[in-house]
């Protein structure tokens, strides 16, 4: 009988710790799910965040495309103001030339 009794009382123990550990695994498969549902949420989340950054490149693309071209612009500008001076500067060297030769 006593043998009996211990026997219970070791069972008793054992299923106590399986309970225990029941609980735990069940605690582990409710944060899985709860993980589990705020997945799509996270995956919206980092979508928004992409297109966010890439808006903000296309932006940043535009306005240097816009800076090139005004940059192209007022390079043209330079250049053909340069080419006026340099024709200039060209007319009076050969005038200058031109009256130093002896006749």
């Amino acid at each position: 009988m006593a043998d009996l009794e211990q026997r219970m009382t070791g069972l008793e123990r054992e299923m106590q710790a399986l309970k225990a550990k029941v609980q735990s695994v069940e605690t582990k498969v409710d944060v899985i799910d709860k993980d589990m549902q705020a997945i799509p949420g996270l995956m919206k989340a980092e979508f928004r965040l992409v297109e966010s950054r890439f808006a903000r490149v296309m932006a940043e693309l535009a306005d240097l495309k816009t800076g090139t071209v005004d940059l192209k612009t007022g390079m043209e500008a330079r250049f053909s103001a340069m080419d006026a001076r340099f024709d200039a500067v060209l007319r009076a060297v050969s005038e200058i030339v031109a009256e130093g030769k002896p006749r």
